[in-house]
């Protein structure tokens, strides 16, 4: 069974977390009512996500009330500006993606028949692309490699090749992380202070992690527009003008 028919006491498995925090987190707002059928209510991937976002603004060390402002605002559609002290609330947002839970049946359905090998599957699990959880299923830590994954192989790609342009990706974009954190340390660090406000630097750090992301899809883009055009034109006269 897939996540999306999650009774209470399963949810509270999937996400770690006790029934009686989640029966809390809904008296404050902080998740959205199940889907109801007669008398029983299910939750899906959407609740894991949000628990999982509570989490981690937790971990940042936000109380409940300053969780529920902030989903509050995001939800009605405002901007996160809206917010005071929204810096920092977008560092903790920017610490990472949506994940999802799957069964292993329902991570197979997402790609074409006998896609996913156990050998595949190994090494995705290797590349932590998917970790595997407790009680059998796995957890896909930012569900964007999966979409994203799952539309290559549908377009023709087969998933080891996905596989190995992503191994390769990752070398490519630790070396760009590298240089956007060496641009923060030599640039954006103050030099004159023995104790830099640990605060302010991870808002600065975060704030950087949106520029950089901007910058390296913009120039992604630019680059597959441009080789792409030289490419089409070679197999394809004339396609280029």
């Amino acid at each position: 069974m897939a996540t999306e028919g999650m009774r209470l006491d399963d949810l509270a498995r999937a996400a770690g977390v006790a029934t009686t925090t989640l029966r809390l987190y809904r008296s404050r707002g902080l998740l959205p009512p199940p889907r109801l059928e007669g008398r029983t209510g299910y939750y899906d991937d959407g609740h894991l996500a949000r628990l999982a976002l509570i989490a981690r603004l937790q971990d940042q060390g936000f109380s409940l009330a300053g969780i529920g402002r902030l989903l509050a605002t995001w939800q009605e559609g405002r901007g996160l500006a809206d917010l005071v002290g929204v810096e920092h609330e977008l560092g903790a947002l920017l610490g990472g993606a949506a994940e999802v839970v799957l069964t292993a049946a329902g991570l197979a359905e997402r790609f074409p028949p006998d896609a996913l090998t156990p050998e595949v599957l190994a090494r995705a699990v290797d590349l932590r692309l998917v970790e595997p959880t407790a009680d059998g299923r796995f957890r896909v830590p930012d569900r964007r490699f999966l979409d994203t994954g799952a539309v290559l192989v549908a377009l023709g790609v087969p998933v080891t090749v996905v596989l190995d342009e992503w191994a390769h990706l990752r070398r490519v974009t630790d070396g760009i992380a590298r240089r956007f954190v060496a641009v923060f340390e030599d640039h954006l660090v103050p030099v004159d202070l023995d104790a830099p406000d640990a605060g302010e630097l991870a808002t600065t750090l975060a704030r950087l992690r949106q520029a950089a992301g901007q910058v390296v899809a913009a120039a992604l883009d630019a680059s597959i527009a441009r080789v792409g055009a030289r490419r089409l034109e070679r197999l394809v006269p004339g396609a280029g003008g």
